[in-house]
């Protein structure tokens, strides 16, 4: 015998919205806790991005830093004032016993700019004043591009600004890398620094 259409008395229908609304109930409370869960997953890379790479998100690099004789070099870049170009600066630490000149006479500072592997963006001399440099002291010398060389580069060798959103795109994209390279030349070393993506 087929079974037919069973009616459910007003006691059966209550029953039957009361366990409904707690399997509702249990399945909104099951997506907030997962949505707070995937909150703190984010907020805990974001901390742990920045404890290992503390420039990350400041929109600043930098090179690896060289010790040679008494001095040590660093480079550093910052993005503050231009959005196309940033900023840069080489930093020097006497870590000798005895003062140190530098730029001596004869050292040369030449900058090459490229990006990937074939496009040279632009190369030029970075002229900084000479300075004294006392043992366990630390001086850095500022470079900058000028606007009309920023305006004239084609846009491989401009950086994008730094976001969470230009990061993955680039990766996708396969974005060029821009290299900023510092090729310290004196009489007795040369000394090559390179911030290979800014």
């Amino acid at each position: 015998m087929s079974k037919g259409y069973h009616s459910r008395s007003p006691e059966e229908f209550q029953e039957f919205l009361r366990k409904n609304r707690q399997v509702d109930k249990s399945n909104n409370r099951a997506k907030l806790v997962l949505f707070f869960d995937v909150i703190l997953l984010i907020f805990i890379f974001a901390v742990v991005a920045r404890i290992l790479n503390p420039l990350a998100f400041s929109g600043q690099s930098e090179s690896k830093e060289i010790s040679s004789q008494s001095l040590s070099y660093r480079l550093s870049s910052s993005k503050e004032n231009s959005k196309d170009f940033p900023t840069f600066f080489l930093f020097l630490k006497n870590k000798g016993t005895e003062e140190v000149y530098f730029p001596k006479d004869k050292d040369k500072i030449r900058i090459l700019v490229k990006s990937g592997d074939t496009l040279y963006c632009f190369e030029d001399t970075w002229s900084i004043p000479p300075k004294k440099l006392e043992p366990g002291s630390t001086h850095f010398f500022r470079y900058e591009t000028s606007s009309e060389v920023i305006s004239g580069l084609p846009p491989e060798c401009k950086s994008a600004e730094r976001s969470v959103w230009n990061n993955i795109s680039q990766t996708f994209r396969g974005g060029k890398k821009r290299s900023f390279r510092a090729e310290i030349l004196r009489e007795s070393e040369n000394v090559s620094l390179e911030i290979p993506n800014f």
